[in-house]
């Protein structure tokens, strides 16, 4: 049980500073804030829990020294902890506070590497406090979320009390607002009224229920940095049991260089993005009256029931189902109306995923900013929101071309002129491998899809990854078991080709179908079932089993 105290004056404070010079151990730090821009938004609440005290603070009651001399004073602590702790970093740094010392820590990072997670295990607060604390930890989160809906609502009734004075249905307005390509301008003499109304009445946030549900919202913070603190107390032991401290040592250093990289962000190109998304826009229009005038009806490509009724009754074509995969098989008449959904559901992904979301993420200051992960791969390797960004770019039936994910970069900063963008071909897998070599002399299958494991040259010598590295397809190497030449394999194309043996490696449609296998395969290696592949990937049933049994036909030829 903690003992809760709201400061409320830099006068409070003192005493508080006095307790921190004393203290020792850990503590943890939260804030609540306006929003999850990394410079945008603002935080209005600081929360900080050690030993049996917790402690929040009004922001807007404090000047920034106040808030920096007491930031400062935690680096007496062993651990200065946050659940994700780099984005409460850069709330602070919103604000002009910076914590520069050498005792950071994230829980998130404890617990990948003390608890047993796999890809679907949630590393949300809440969800760890449940599972490891107590079973009613986020009850007053719900308290809080209720009154963000209430507030949603009624800003919802005012939209609904506005379109019925412009004369302006909620359904059709519902759909307008809906669409991919939407704009304000595409309602028409409401555009307006609607540009105003979202002035007037921007999102409710957390703030907005500060207002009305002020010991809620403290109570709400305070207990999110003592869930935090006894999360901690629970996984760090396991840490040192299963030898991982140098490990954390490593993710541990790393949080404020990654911290600095972040609030960097990418100059992004938004006259390029602008023009883009109007050449974009203007043909996802055309391609949708193609595909109104191939359907006989106005349709999107999200309507895969209506699809299938439609190749059925119109075209005499039965699928199983509308994915890419069944649609690039399909010929004659139903062709051009099996290739416009195809080409419209790539338009309209890039159209968001790319130029919509980046012109959003720049709107702020020109730049876009993302957090680097450091726990969201359960195989240890960062992850990032911006981490695809196709080398090709998209393009019209003529050839001309739409937009290319790499132009919407400018590079800046110092001497720098040029930007590279880095992809390790199957880099888990390789870990993997390599791990084995290291720990019992390398497994057999595994090592030898990526270098020439017990294998001899044309000299007779046996290969040593160390001597040999810049030998491996410099030269021809000979398996010592059958002396064939060795050739390394790619485990992904082996999944897809055990799959669907009918399918040339080499036509262009085997592409998409390794990508099938790749997906199979990470999502196997983390245990997730027939059942889950469905569910995660959106495979019909059929495929789904086709694809879990070849990972069971092909991997062990390989693993």
């Amino acid at each position: 049980m903690y003992n809760r105290t709201i400061i409320t004056d830099a006068k409070q404070l003192e005493p508080v500073l006095t307790k921190i010079k004393q203290s020792k151990g850990w503590l943890a730090f939260d804030t609540e804030t306006t929003g999850l821009h990394l410079q945008k938004d603002q935080p209005f609440l600081f929360t900080f829990s050690f030993g049996s005290e917790s402690y929040a603070m009004d922001l807007n009651e404090f000047e920034v020294p106040d808030l920096q001399k007491l930031m400062d004073s935690f680096q007496v602590f062993d651990f200065v902890m946050g659940h994700n702790v780099k984005y409460d970093l850069h709330m602070l740094a919103n604000c002009g506070v910076y914590y520069n010392h050498n005792n950071l820590t994230d829980t998130m990072t404890m617990a990948r590497l003390a608890l047993d997670t796999d890809a679907t295990m949630s590393l949300a607060l809440k969800q760890l406090s449940k599972k490891y604390l107590f079973e009613d930890a986020g009850e007053d989160e719900k308290v809080i979320k209720t009154a963000l809906t209430a507030l949603k609502r009624l800003q919802t009734a005012k939209l609904k009390e506005l379109l019925r004075e412009h004369g302006v249905s909620k359904t059709e307005f519902d759909r307008t607002i809906s669409d991919t390509v939407f704009e304000p301008s595409d309602l028409g003499v409401f555009a307006s009224h609607y540009t105003n109304f979202l002035k007037e009445n921007p999102e409710p946030n957390y703030e907005d229920v500060y207002k009305t549900h002020p010991e809620a919202m403290m109570s709400y913070a305070m207990n999110d940095t003592e869930l935090t603190l006894e999360l901690a107390k629970k996984m760090y032991p396991v840490l040192k049991v299963r030898d991982q401290m140098d490990m954390f040592k490593r993710e541990n250093d790393l949080i404020r260089p990654l911290f600095e990289m972040e609030r960097v962000g990418l100059n992004i190109d938004r006259e390029y993005l602008e023009t883009s998304r109007k050449a974009m826009k203007e043909y996802i229009l055309t391609k949708r009256q193609v595909l109104k005038q191939s359907a006989g009806e106005a349709l999107n490509v999200g309507q895969h029931k209506r699809i299938k009724e439609i190749f059925e009754e119109k075209f005499n074509t039965k699928l199983t189902s509308t994915d890419d995969r069944n649609l690039q098989t399909i010929e004659g008449g139903a062709k051009l109306f099996a290739e416009t959904i195809r080409e419209l559901r790539t338009l309209e992904k890039w159209y968001s995923a790319y130029i919509l979301r980046m012109l959003e993420s720049s709107a702020y200051d020109g730049r876009a900013y993302t957090q680097i992960n450091q726990s969201t791969a359960v195989t240890g390797r960062v992850s990032s929101d911006f981490q695809q960004f196709p080398r090709h770019a998209i393009y019209k039936n003529d050839g001309k071309e739409l937009f290319h994910p790499r132009k919407m970069v400018i590079v800046s900063g110092g001497e720098y002129n040029s930007i590279y963008y880095l992809d390790y071909s199957q880099i888990e897998l390789r870990v993997q491998a390599n791990y084995t070599y290291d720990i019992s002399g390398g497994d057999l299958n595994m090592c030898r899809a990526y270098m020439p494991h017990a294998c001899k040259n044309a000299a007779g010598e046996d290969f040593d990854p160390k001597e040999h590295r810049d030998l491996i397809f410099a030269e021809k190497w000979f398996t010592n078991e059958s002396n064939e030449i060795w050739e390394p394999v790619d485990l992904h194309t082996a999944t897809a080709r055990q799959a669907f043996p009918d399918v040339d490696p080499k036509a262009p449609e085997f592409k998409d179908l390794r990508h099938l296998g790749k997906s199979t395969n990470f999502a196997k290696n983390y245990g997730a079932t027939t059942k889950a592949l469905m569910e995660q990937f959106g495979f019909d049933k059929k495929t789904a089993e086709k694809l879990n049994q070849a990972y069971y036909d092909a991997f062990p030829k390989i693993l």
